[in-house]
């Protein structure tokens, strides 16, 4: 069977590293898989049975990219059995292919409503109608959380008559490490701190700026925390995002963006591991935090309790005063961080790309198959 993908929106980030997983454990003996992208694709590791069509031109504008995906695209999809469109952009009345879904800015306007720019706003609305269009034309629709697919069911009722399937993301297993020793809060100090972390783009819907008040109030009551932020800066909230981090130095060690390599020891050097988003399909990283044994403090929004189950501490990212006192009984608590820990990472072994990589391919095999 052979097996067009579109990836000429997949570029980098989690989609990008999801593409290059499905593909590194697909079992190619009885698939053929043909990639369409750019030169990103070059960051796929090579096997025998997937052929890259890296298109000589990148696209300049997002115009560009859908116009080609109208007019374009379809002569190249059209020549396999089954298309593939993990960007769930791409639409067609003509064309067999499974689409799927893996961004909620998309959809929930809430989220994208904290975008101050009306164009950021707009480009959201805009991808949320080629979606729909995809997701509606489409043989079948892969979410990868079943909030995900019950917030779109709701939102666009006649989804629900679509074939689909929730296949979870998985995890490398660079980042497992078990779960440490959880130590009393007297046996740290100001040279020797609990380092917290949040890994995650400073973002509007991310929040970072309200885990970093809820820090200060530690540091004054006299907690000997230390947070550490890693994730690359959205252009418009750097002056903000510099306001928020005066005077905070000593205690606020914000690394920007680091390469994806560095990240699993970054992880397995913390102590205890904060997620404040509010808008996630399925939350890579806090997978990540899981498998790496941490404790977490984690946003009680989207699909966050699904994964994280009882495996960490809730909190409401947006109150301040939430996060402090969620933080704070963590910090006296020993025997909860480690109770948290212990049953994070014994559910992060449940999510594998083998296992994603499979329930993919098998999905799409079944759209085929069900046509004839």
């Amino acid at each position: 069977m052979k097996i067009a993908i579109d990836a000429t929106n997949i570029k980098a980030g989690g989609g990008l590293t999801h593409l290059s997983r499905i593909l590194e454990y697909v079992d190619l003996q009885q698939i053929e898989v043909t990639v369409i992208g750019g030169t990103w694709l070059n960051s796929i590791p090579d096997r025998d049975g997937i052929h890259k069509m890296i298109l000589v031109k990148e696209f300049s504008s997002l115009w560009r990219q859908e116009y080609f995906k109208r007019f374009g695209l379809p002569k190249l999809l059209c020549e396999a059995d089954m298309a593939f469109v993990p960007g769930g952009t791409f639409s067609s009345k003509h064309i067999t292919y499974v689409s799927m879904s893996q961004n909620m800015l998309v959809f929930e306007d809430i989220e994208r409503n904290r975008f101050p720019s009306f164009f950021a706003r707009l480009r959201y609305r805009l991808l949320e109608r080629l979606q729909v269009s995809s997701f509606k034309n489409a043989e079948g629709i892969i979410y990868i959380s079943n909030y995900a697919k019950n917030f779109i069911e709701r939102k666009y009722p006649e989804l629900k008559a679509k074939n689909s399937i929730v296949i979870y993301h998985g995890i490398s297993e660079d980042f497992r490490q078990l779960p440490k020793e959880q130590l009393l809060i007297e046996e740290y100090s100001d040279t020797k701190p609990i380092k917290l972390l949040y890994v995650s783009i400073v973002n509007y819907y991310k929040h970072q700026w309200n885990l970093v008040q809820a820090v200060k109030r530690l540091r004054d009551k006299g907690y000997p925390v230390e947070l550490h932020i890693v994730g690359s800066l959205n252009k418009s909230l750097k002056k903000d995002w510099e306001k928020v981090l005066e005077g905070t130095q000593h205690f606020i060690k914000y690394s920007g963006k680091v390469a994806y390599g560095q990240i699993a020891n970054i992880y397995k050097e913390a102590d205890l591991f904060i997620f404040a988003s509010t808008c996630e399909n399925m939350p890579n990283i806090l997978v990540e935090a899981m498998a790496a044994g941490l404790p977490i403090l984690c946003s009680n929004y989207g699909p966050m309790p699904e994964i994280l189950s009882d495996g960490g501490m809730y909190m409401d990212p947006l109150q301040v005063d939430d996060i402090t006192l969620k933080l704070e009984n963590l910090l006296l608590d020993p025997q909860k961080r480690k109770c948290i820990s212990q049953k994070a990472y014994k559910y992060s072994l449940e999510f594998t790309w083998e296992k994603a990589a499979a329930e993919t391919f098998n999905f799409i095999k079944e759209q085929k198959l069900s046509r004839k």
